[in-house]
């Protein structure tokens, strides 16, 4: 009897395995595994999942947005002028807030070369002359003289709009610091002098031959003001107490004269300024006596 060959005895027997598992795990769930009989070989195949890499690339991770902080406002520089209408300053001179040197105290000093962006124009300041209202390269508004010895400009400045700006405040009167009084001073003549801000000098005088009242037996008194330069400035004549430098009398004395924001030793006359002066008194009496001094004055009109 011929026998099968060897391969297809393995394949038959593979058939009846199969056909037996069938059948066992039809029947029963539950049923274990059978036996395998010698010499078959099984060959158990396990699909496997190919394993995943979870962790996301650097092109997959969404970073978070951040707005940025805001940066800090930076004010905006102050006016230059580079072009345009612009003045230079041709020498050191005070910036102000008011067309006019009656406009104290200076807001600053502006040095020479410093460029100006000229934004008004005022014909006849505060005593005087022309004023133009300007730009600093610091942004401060101010007024400075633009006369051709102070500011050139490459605008004409009368085409310039006025600005309307308020009378600058009264300054305070002159301030006075005298000598005592040398010269000349008769046996019956009692006087005092009041130096006053107010009114510069009032003097009480009288003869004490004749009695104790201010005036008593005193027919004139002369007042006569020097420069340094030794030059006459302003005289005044009184012939009833009191005797003021002003005029005037019991019980007021006349003030300064102040015209035009400025003080002045006449009214039209010229102003008052800061310095020594040599303040001369002529007291002539009923007995034709004389009494005739000096005091050395000085003024500041801070």
């Amino acid at each position: 009897m011929n026998r099968l060959p060897l391969p297809i005895i393995l394949i038959i027997s593979g058939f009846i395995v199969m056909i037996s598992l069938a059948c066992n795990l039809s029947g029963n769930a539950s049923t274990s595994l059978p036996q395998i009989s010698p010499g078959v070989t099984v060959i158990v195949v396990t699909a496997t999942s190919p394993a995943v890499d979870l962790t996301p690339t650097p092109a997959q991770i969404i970073q978070p947005t951040e707005t940025p902080a805001p940066s800090p406002t930076t004010p905006p520089p102050g006016p230059t002028a580079t072009s345009g209408p612009q003045c230079t300053v041709l020498q050191s001179l005070n910036l102000r807030n008011g067309p006019g040197t009656a406009y104290n105290p200076p807001l600053g000093a502006l040095e020479a070369q410093t460029r100006l962006v000229p934004i008004g124009y005022e014909p006849e300041g505060v005593p005087g002359g022309a004023w133009v209202q300007v730009q600093d390269p610091d942004g401060r508004t101010g007024w400075v003289s633009a006369g051709a010895d102070f500011v050139e400009c490459n605008v004409d400045l009368t085409t310039l709009p006025r600005v309307d700006v308020g009378p600058p405040p009264p300054p305070p009167p002159p301030k006075t610091k005298n000598s005592d009084p040398d010269g000349n001073f008769p046996d019956n003549l009692d006087f005092e002098a009041d130096f006053n801000s107010r009114f510069f000098v009032r003097m009480f005088a009288h003869d004490t031959d004749v009695g104790d009242e201010d005036g008593d037996g005193i027919t004139e008194v002369i007042f006569t003001v020097e420069n340094e330069d030794g030059d006459k400035v302003y005289e005044h004549s009184e012939e009833t107490a009191g005797f003021c430098v002003f005029g005037g009398g019991e019980p007021d004395c006349n003030p300064w004269v102040f015209e035009d924001f400025q003080y002045k030793w006449t009214s039209g006359g010229d102003p008052v300024e800061e310095g020594t002066y040599e303040l001369r008194v002529q007291v002539f009496m009923e007995s034709e006596d004389e009494g005739d001094w000096g005091y050395e004055v000085e003024i500041n009109l801070d």
